[in-house]
């Protein structure tokens, strides 16, 4: 059997992430500078949707500036020492570490966003509803930040790791630490998936229910929904993806199949991430009109966006309700192996 230090590595995938990257990293920027702006402007983008979802384009973007960074490091001379002399100092680690990190953070961001789609849409005047509406930005972003900390303490207290040489500042790893965090990322990701199913699988029950009473403010709603929907689809192909890295490594597979699956992580990495802004602008009309307007150089628009009420919404959405109100528009075990 080759030794995983012999293999050379596919390029084609990192040239696709490059590639998509040249167009969607400055578009997801944009739509992040939109949203941002228009919070300061408008009560309408200052939900807890958006104030959830402007966390998730954050973790999107930090993503893709780290893998960035620590791939550059690799190539970069004057960084590429510096990391090799002193990557005793979690240097090497945070370069492994960050990937599951991040991988947590979105993970529990589309469950926070398909729970709050959710709750809005079938229970809008129960206390847990009201609760999560009116909670306070800096609560979201507490919650939002905190909940995968600590989901990933034990991936981020791991140390052990180094580069093989300078020449190549391939990450080597313990097996036994592979082994745990694939099976850990296999586990949170068919969580995430579960959960998100089930929300959407109990989501699309009640509107067949109740079709015909739908305000034109609920189906505004129900067009958010199916933007984080989406978005949710992506987490199913890491799910996949995570499937065959967790069995590659479980078997102590240190050939070419392990290989090309972490050599495939930067598209899968990218599509989890890009996923994001193009489900803005398809399928978010108000906020794909105002990125429109702001990438033409126009004034924004913010009367055009309509402010609902919650507390006025029907608890059932009943068709014969005559106090349907609007409702805010929200949008082997030591084995060593190289983690290239």
């Amino acid at each position: 059997m080759n030794n995983s230090s012999d293999l050379i590595p596919p390029k084609w995938p990192l040239k696709a992430f490059y590639g998509m990257s040249i167009v969607s990293f400055p578009l997801y920027f944009t739509v992040f500078v939109c949203l941002l702006r228009l919070r300061c402007l408008s009560k309408a983008y200052s939900t807890t949707f958006y104030s959830i979802l402007l966390q998730h384009c954050i973790a999107d973007l930090l993503a893709m500036f780290l893998f960035f960074f620590t791939n550059s490091v690799r190539t970069v001379p004057g960084i590429r020492e510096f990391y090799f002399e002193y990557q005793s100092y979690y240097l090497a680690a945070s370069s492994y570490n960050h990937i599951y990190y991040f991988l947590y953070i979105r993970c529990t961001g589309i469950v926070f966003l398909s729970l709050q789609r959710y709750l809005v849409i079938t229970c809008p005047n129960s206390i847990i509803t009201h609760k999560v509406q009116h909670a306070s930005k800096l609560k979201i972003i507490l919650v939002y930040w905190i909940t995968p900390t600590l989901i990933s303490l034990v991936v981020l207290t791991d140390t052990n790791f180094q580069y093989d040489k300078l020449e190549t500042m391939a990450i080597i790893a313990e097996q036994s630490v592979i082994k745990r965090n694939t099976l850990m990322a296999l586990i949170v990701v068919g969580l995430t998936c579960i959960f998100c199913s089930l929300a959407y699988g109990a989501l699309f029950y009640y509107v067949r229910k109740h079709t015909s009473g739908m305000s034109k403010n609920l189906r505004r709603e129900l067009h958010l929904a199916f933007q984080v929907f989406v978005l949710l689809l992506a987490f199913f192909a890491i799910l996949a993806y995570y499937g065959f890295q967790n069995y590659f490594s479980q078997i102590s597979n240190t050939g070419p199949g392990i290989f090309y699956m972490r050599a495939l992580y930067p598209v899968a990495n990218g599509l989890l991430s890009y996923i994001n802004p193009y489900c803005i602008l398809i399928l978010n009309r108000d906020l794909a009109r105002q990125v429109y307007r702001t990438v033409t150089c126009h004034k924004y628009k913010v009367s055009e966006v309509q402010v609902s009420v919650n507390a006025s919404q029907s608890t059932k959405h009943s068709v014969t309700s005559r106090k349907e109100g609007s409702r805010r528009g929200e949008g082997g075990a030591n084995q060593r192996v190289i983690f290239a």
